[in-house]
């Protein structure tokens, strides 16, 4: 009980990492390219525009924005843009009156030009945080107040550890990753159920599933010569400004990852009813407690793979749409694609880690109740 009486410091902790990630979101922001200025921005009015000798040249309709400025030096200032809509819904950028935008500014000749740069999304998002952080509170209470903390904790150790060590200092991306993966399952099994026998269990449960899903993601990766470069954001990085960057190794870590919250969750529900086993029928031994571990985790086992496998499928929705509306195109050639291939890789690996996990936190865990057993049964007949 005694690692839990600093929640409020807990609190300060979290508030302050979230801070830190929103200055650091703000700075990128303002600093993107050094020579256009992003502000924020309200829609006012719009009034449509005639399109003279332009539909050659893909423009479908232009509209004059009346904009009212809302942070920047000039704030309250109205401004005028000018957007041009080509009717390709993947560049057009279309606010109504009322609409929040993001302007692009630049200077040209002491002359400032404004132009729609996207929706400001910024709102929604603390939005849906704040219901989503409120949520936690009001019904995990002081485990919602422990949920927080290591939710800002991993965020920041990926954000401002992980990635910026990778990017200045060339870390080995696989070591970095296992590191990293190692730190969150430690410090979110420690902050939320306490410093005991199935927290360890959890935690060395949680290591070995995913350095099993590591394993198989590094074979299958070379074996079948994936890339990494399955998304135009990793082509993009790849020929601009990170081509001493392996991708291979990127994949690797997404696929790391990306199972490493399902094997948690499976772990702590593993170790936790073998703790409260042991804690009901003290006279249990590590074959009856290994049993039980097992007996749960084939139960949890099908629903979290299972979750695996729907969360990589939902996220490649777009994908499936294309392949199944090619009527003609070989599925050979479909299996084989790169792409394809890899949100393959990523599913299956991030599951058979997850199954692997389910024996070894079993056995982990019941050694370490049924050495508690043993120490107690010694002290009693000293």
């Amino acid at each position: 009980m005694k690692l839990y009486s600093n929640f409020p410091m807990r609190i300060i902790v979290a508030v302050i990492t979230l801070l830190i990630l929103s200055a650091v979101s703000v700075v990128v922001a303002s600093n993107d390219t050094g020579k256009v200025e992003y502000v924020n921005g309200v829609v006012l009015s719009e009034q449509s525009l005639d399109v003279p000798g332009n539909k050659n040249m893909g423009i479908t309709s232009k509209k004059l924005l009346t904009i009212q400025l809302t942070s920047g030096e000039e704030f309250g200032k109205q401004v005028q843009s000018i957007n041009y809509l080509t009717n390709q819904p993947l560049f057009d950028i279309n606010p109504s009156p009322g609409d929040k935008i993001i302007l692009a500014v630049n200077e040209v000749q002491t002359v400032k030009n404004y132009h729609v740069a996207d929706f400001n999304r910024l709102s929604s998002t603390y939005i849906l945080v704040g219901i989503f952080a409120l949520s936690l509170l009001l019904l995990g209470i002081k485990t919602g107040i422990k949920t927080l903390f290591v939710v800002c904790f991993s965020i920041f150790l990926v954000f401002q550890g992980m990635i910026p060590f990778i990017l200045n200092y060339h870390w080995n991306f696989i070591l970095a990753t296992l590191l990293v993966c190692a730190v969150i399952a430690t410090v979110t099994q420690i902050t939320i159920s306490g410093w005991n026998q199935k927290t360890w269990g959890a935690i060395l449960g949680t290591v070995g599933g995913v350095t099993i899903a590591g394993v198989l993601a590094a074979v299958a990766i070379s074996w079948m010569h994936l890339t990494g470069l399955d998304s135009e954001e990793a082509m993009m990085l790849k020929v601009t400004t990170l081509s001493f960057v392996n991708f291979q190794e990127v994949l690797f870590a997404g696929i790391i990852l990306g199972s490493l919250g399902a094997v948690m969750d499976v772990t702590i529900s593993i170790a936790s009813t073998q703790y409260e086993i042991k804690n009901s029928c003290p006279q249990y031994g590590f074959s009856e407690i290994f049993k039980a571990g097992t007996n749960v985790g084939r139960d949890v086992m099908g629903t979290m793979a299972n979750t695996l496998i729907l969360a990589y499928t939902g996220s490649s929705l777009p994908l499936i749409f294309l392949i199944m509306s090619q009527e003609n195109v070989s599925l050979t050639r479909v299996m084989n694609l790169n792409m394809v291939a890899t949100e393959i890789t990523r599913a299956l690996t991030g599951s058979i880690g997850l199954i692997f996990s389910i024996p070894l936190t079993a056995a982990i865990t019941a050694y370490f109740l049924s050495r508690k057993l043993s120490s107690k049964i010694d002290d009693l007949i000293d």
